[in-house]
Parts: structure tokens; sequence; C-alpha cells
């Protein structure tokens, strides 16, 4: 009996390990098509200088990106590009240490269905609690992408300015 319990518990340890492997599996998936997308706008605002008053950013290359929407470990890659990723309460600690700021975040990141993305990425002022500035500028763009093969092709986009 003990050895049929035994076996019969191994067996059932060895579906479970099975099933959390498939998860895995899918969850790397997931990350890699949300990274790749991520990195494709990223690069569309910062390499392509196609974010709103890019020319408004303190130092092209070193970005502040808000966490708002982002997976929780996507690193972004963009060639001598350094962008850092803080969250919201970071962000305005940091305009009220150094002064206002125009940062950057993603307000949409989703995936209508398995050959379609769409990202949303916007451009907006951190304001010290102090600062008397209205500004009137900012923006965003949105971008639709469609899978060909393994590669995503932008199919349509989008832009707006405050």
């Amino acid at each position: 009996m003990r050895k049929i319990l035994g076996i019969t518990l191994a067996a059932l340890l060895i579906v479970a390990c099975q099933g959390q492997q498939l998860s895995d599996a899918q969850a790397v998936s997931t990350d890699s098509r949300e990274a790749t997308i991520l990195n494709l706008a990223m690069e569309r605002a910062l390499i392509e200088k196609k974010i709103p008053d890019y020319g408004l950013l303190a130092d092209p290359r070193k970005i502040i990106l808000s966490d708002r929407n982002l997976p929780a470990d996507w690193v972004p890659r963009l060639a001598d590009i350094e962008i850092q990723i803080m969250t919201e309460a970071e962000i305005e600690t940091r305009a009220n240490r150094d002064g206002d700021f125009l940062f950057m975040y993603v307000s949409e990141l989703s995936f209508p269905d398995s050959d379609t993305a769409s990202v949303r990425v916007h451009s907006m002022w951190a304001r010290a609690k102090d600062s008397k500035i209205v500004y009137l500028s900012g923006g965003g763009f949105v971008v639709i992408y469609q899978k060909d093969g393994e590669t995503w092709k932008e199919s349509s986009s989008a832009s707006w300015i405050s």
C-alpha cells in the first residue's frame, strides 16, 4: 500500500511540475511579446524622435519613464539611451528636488489578438510642488503593430500634442 501511495504522490508531483513549466513557458512568451512592443515604441519615441516635444527633453540620452502600465521585469534596450524607470512617487520626489522635467509614460499596452498590438506613449511634465509654470506641451502617440511572421510591423499610428 505504501508503495502505491508513494508512486501516486510522485506521479502527482510530476504532473504538477509539468503544469508549472507550461505556465512559465507561456509567461515567457507573453513577456517577450510585451518587451518587443515596448522596445519598438521606445525606439519610435526616442531614436526616431517621434514623441511630442522631444526637443524639450532635458537629456534625450537619459530618459525618465514611469513604471505605469509596464511589466515589472521589462528592461528597456536602446543603444546609447539610458531609460530610468521610476514610480510616480519617485518622479514627484525628483521634480521637487531638481525642478520640473519632461518624462514619459505608457498609458496602454494591449494585444487585441495574437497578431495585433496597440501601445500608447505620452510625454508629460513632472512639476515641483512649488512650480508656478503652466506647461502647454507634452502629448503622445498610439501605434498599432501587426505581426508579420516573426516580426512586428507598424500598421497605423496617430500622434497628438497638448
